[in-house]
């Protein structure tokens, strides 16, 4: 592996000895974040161990390939994986500089360093090892489809004592691919809202729907059928798997920024789905309508409310945003709870909207949604 191009933002790249110094650099400036998890980097203390580090990794043609993980032209931290080329399997592993969490960057370099292992190098097997305490890193496998196979009990040795060991595995005839899954875009062209998917927590995302999730659609949507019908008229419209195929295939505008409807996912199910629709104002400036549903077994967790505030935080920062809408039936006291709850106010009450009842409109303005921010 020399490069791979995980999308528009990011670049993983084999490191040479002309990178001993940034290397350096990135390890000192954040050893303290680094003790925790790996003090073994720690043991880096000078520019010339880093150099011999890189000259013994560029040596090995075999084993242990770090990767560069690259944003803006900056390196703010590594992937590599351990080959064992007898066995046809590997263990991936990384860190990011801090600061860096929690914008998918690991996961997406994770999920481009897989499919380069298992798709191109003929890898079977893909092994990676977290902390159970450390729930960033089990984060990834976990989003990525990993399989949990089990805990290594008190395995690793850190300063504070033995740790145990989270294992997760992917096989080859397991994986469903990066790009197909929304994480990794080679193309470079400009990501779209919801491209890569949106990261709410270490459980759950958000992303735009493919063709392969017409099954888990109609799948979802027939056992709340009677439910959403009332609210939903669209719903009304879906009654074989070739209809949820086509709503996803007429609702969603891949090369296009327009927003689109964006499927929750909670542990990797499905449980519903949130939409965003931005529009452009001369005189108000951009706003965006968010509408949203959720199965019935997943209600009353807390779930929804948690991904529209993620939706309406990356759709304000990406759309540039002035304000944003939501708009519910008048009598579904549930999603008006939600809203409310969001710190949305009442816009006004457009009467007669649906078939069924007047329609609630909710506001807020980005200002008031950035100052409110410590209060939801």
């Amino acid at each position: 592996m020399t490069e791979i191009q995980v999308d528009s933002e990011i670049t993983l790249r084999t490191p040479t000895l002309s990178d001993a110094e940034r290397l350096f650099e990135l390890i000192n400036s954040n050893r303290a974040h680094l003790r925790e998890w790996l003090p073994g980097l720690l043991a880096v203390e000078t520019v010339e161990h880093e150099r011999k580090w890189l000259q013994k990794r560029i040596a090995d043609t075999g084993g242990e390939k770090p990767l560069l993980i690259i944003m803006d032209e900056s390196v703010i931290g590594v992937i590599g994986a351990h080959i064992q080329e007898r066995n046809a399997s590997a263990e991936v592993g990384y860190w990011l500089a801090e600061g860096q969490q929690g914008r998918g960057i690991t996961t997406r370099s994770c999920a481009a360093i897989v499919d380069e292992l298992l798709r191109v190098q003929g890898i079977n097997r893909i092994a990676i090892r977290a902390a159970v305490e450390n729930t960033r890193s089990r984060a990834v496998p976990e989003r990525l489809g990993f399989v949990h196979e089990g805990v290594e009990r008190q395995a690793v040795k850190l300063p504070d004592g033995f740790v145990d060991i989270a294992v997760y595995s992917m096989l080859a005839s397991e994986w469903q691919g990066a790009q197909a899954m929304g994480f990794v875009d080679p193309s470079g062209r400009p990501l779209t809202f919801g491209t890569p998917p949106i990261l709410i927590d270490n459980q759950m995302m958000m992303r735009r729907p493919g063709a392969t999730d017409a099954e888990d659609l109609y799948a979802l949507l027939d056992s709340n059928r009677d439910r959403l019908e009332w609210w939903s008229a669209w719903s009304t419209r879906v009654r074989t798997r070739k209809d949820a195929a086509e709503l996803i295939r007429s609702s969603t505008h891949h090369d296009e920024d327009l927003g689109s409807p964006l499927f929750v996912y909670d542990s990797g199910a499905l449980i519903g789905a949130l939409n965003v629709d931005p529009s452009k104002s001369e005189d108000n400036g951009a706003t965006a309508d968010v509408r949203y549903w959720i199965g019935g077994e997943w209600e009353g967790r807390g779930l929804m409310i948690r991904a529209c505030r993620a939706a309406v935080d990356a759709a304000i920062a990406h759309f540039e945003l002035a304000g944003v809408t939501i708009h519910t039936g008048a009598g579904n006291m549930r999603a008006r709870a939600l809203a409310e709850r969001l710190g949305f106010q009442i816009l006004r009450v457009d009467r007669g909207a649906s078939a069924t009842e007047d329609v609630i409109v909710y506001s807020v303005s980005s200002a008031d949604w950035a100052e409110n921010a410590t209060n939801r």
